[in-house]
């Protein structure tokens, strides 16, 4: 396991604070832990990289032929 030291805003330790307190997270480090969980699960790269692709595709099928 890795020990991460992070800076935050006043304003993002004040959000977490209010999530810590309303039960949400059992600790700050709890609450960052599981955003950074949640958030590297939609950025994963293959799942970028696909979503790039399906773009690419979308653009191609929807672009008129050059006329010649």
């Amino acid at each position: 396991m890795k020990t991460l030291t992070i800076e935050c805003s006043d304003e993002l330790h004040k959000q977490l604070a209010k999530l810590v307190e309303a039960g949400w997270f059992r600790s700050p480090e709890a609450g960052v832990l599981e955003t950074l969980r949640r958030y590297l699960s939609g950025h994963s790269i293959e799942l970028q990289e696909q979503q790039i692709l399906n773009d690419v595709d979308w653009a191609l099928k929807s672009c008129p032929s050059p006329i010649n």
